[in-house]
C-alpha cells in the first residue's frame, strides 16, 4: 500500500525551478504521479488546497520559511500528500472530505520544518541542478535524521492504520464519463484542455469545482476496435461492463467534416443500440462539435436532426449540442461540462 500513499515536501529553486526535498517513494517511477512542479510554478500564496489529478487526488500545504540565502529573504516550500484515487469508493464526500481532515497535520508539519535551523542553507547547496534524487542527501546528518524524524512522525498521522478500500473493490463501483469520436476528432485534445482547466482552478474549493474534478477524474477516451467492430476501455473485460459503469457519454466530431459527422453517428448508435439490448437506464449525452480553427460547417439545427435529439428528448435521453473550439474556448467548455454535471446528479 506504499505507491497508494505518498507523503512529498518540495520546494522552489530561484535558479532551477521546482525541485524535491524528499519523498517517501520516487514519484517519478510511479505512473500517473501529478507533477507538483507544476503547481509551485504557478502558486506562491501561502494555504492549503485539494488538487484533484486522474490517478491521485492530493492535499496541498504552501508555506515559506526565513532564508538569509533567498532572495527578498524566504523560501517557498510545499507539502503534499498524496492518494491513489482507486482505493475511494466513487463518493464526491469521502474524497474529500478525507483530504480536508488532512490540512491540519500538514500545516503543523510546515511548523515543524520552519524550525529547522540548517534547513534554508540546504535549499541552496544544489549548485549545479544535476540532481537526480531528493536533495535531502546533500545534507549534514544531523540535520537529516531530525528531518526524517519529523517527517515519519507526520507520514504516520497522515496515513490511515485501516486500509480504506482496496482497489479490486472499488473497480466495481467506479462510475466513467467515455469520450467517442471518429479519429482526429480532438478527443485528446479535448481531455488535456479539461485537465488544464482544472489545474488552473486548483484554489477553488466550493462544491461546484470539487464535483467538477470528479467528473475529470473519470473521462476516458472509448477506443472502437473496428476488426471487432466494438468497443473497448480500461480495466473491463467487455464493452457491456464498460457500459455498466458509464454515467455519461461526451461525442465529439469534427465540426467541418461530413466525414467526422457521420463516423461520429455510427458510434452513438452502436452505444444506443447496445444500451438497448441491455436495458440500462438513460445516461446524459453531451455531443461536441469540435470547430477546428473555428470553422464550422453544419448549422445547430442540421445537428439536432443529424442525432435525432428532439426525438431523443422525447423518450427522456438528456442530450445537447454545443459547438466549440476544444482547444481554445475554455468558457464554452465549462458550459457544456455543467450541462453535463446537472444531469449526471
Amino acid at each position: 500500500m506504499s505507491e497508494d500513499q505518498i507523503l512529498c515536501v518540495s520546494y522552489f529553486d530561484q535558479v532551477i525551478g521546482p525541485n524535491l526535498l524528499y519523498a517517501n517513494e520516487s514519484l517519478s517511477e510511479i505512473a500517473g504521479t501529478p507533477d507538483l512542479g507544476r503547481i509551485l510554478e504557478f502558486n506562491d500564496e501561502e494555504g492549503t488546497f485539494i488538487f484533484a489529478y486522474r490517478k491521485f487526488q492530493t492535499v496541498n500545504h504552501i508555506f515559506y520559511i526565513d532564508s538569509q540565502f533567498a532572495r527578498g529573504g524566504k523560501e517557498l516550500l510545499m507539502i503534499s500528500y498524496l492518494v491513489r484515487t482507486a482505493i475511494f469508493k466513487d463518493q464526491i464526500v469521502d474524497v474529500f472530505k478525507y483530504l480536508e481532515s488532512k490540512s491540519p497535520i500538514l500545516e503543523e508539519f510546515a511548523v515543524e520544518l520552519r524550525k529547522l535551523n540548517d534547513l534554508a542553507s540546504l535549499l541552496h547547496s544544489n549548485k549545479n541542478g544535476a540532481l537526480n534524487d531528493s536533495i535531502l542527501n546533500l545534507a549534514n546528518n544531523d540535520l537529516k535524521n531530525k528531518f526524517l524524524e519529523i517527517f515519519s512522525k507526520y507520514f504516520k498521522r497522515l496515513s490511515p492504520s485501516y486500509q480504506i478500500e482496496t482497489p479490486i473493490v472499488s473497480k466495481r463501483i467506479i462510475k466513467k464519463v467515455f469520450i467517442v469520436g471518429a479519429p482526429k476528432t480532438g478527443r485528446t485534445t479535448f481531455l488535456k484542455n479539461v485537465e488544464l482547466i482544472q489545474f488552473l482552478n486548483i484554489k477553488s474549493d466550493d462544491l461546484p469545482t470539487r464535483i467538477y474534478e470528479v467528473l475529470v477524474e473519470n473521462l476516458e477516451i472509448l477506443n472502437f476496435d473496428d476488426n471487432k467492430c466494438d468497443f473497448y476501455c480500461k480495466g473491463y473485460e467487455s464493452f457491456e461492463k464498460c457500459m455498466e459503469h458509464a454515467q455519461g457519454f461526451i461525442l465529439i466530431f469534427n465540426a467541418s467534416n461530413e466525414d467526422s459527422l457521420n463516423e461520429t453517428k455510427k458510434l452513438f448508435q452502436i452505444i444506443d443500440d447496445r444500451r438497448l439490448e441491455m436495458g440500462n437506464r438513460l445516461v446524459p449525452i453531451l455531443i461536441i462539435g469540435n470547430k477546428f480553427y473555428n470553422k464550422e460547417k453544419f448549422s445547430s439545427e442540421f445537428i439536432q436532426e443529424s442525432f435525432a435529439i428532439k426525438e431523443l428528448k422525447e423518450v427522456d435521453m438528456r442530450i445537447r449540442y454545443f459547438p466549440i473550439n476544444v482547444l481554445e474556448e475554455d468558457e464554452r467548455i465549462m458550459k457544456a461540462l455543467r450541462w453535463m454535471i446537472k444531469n449526471m446528479l
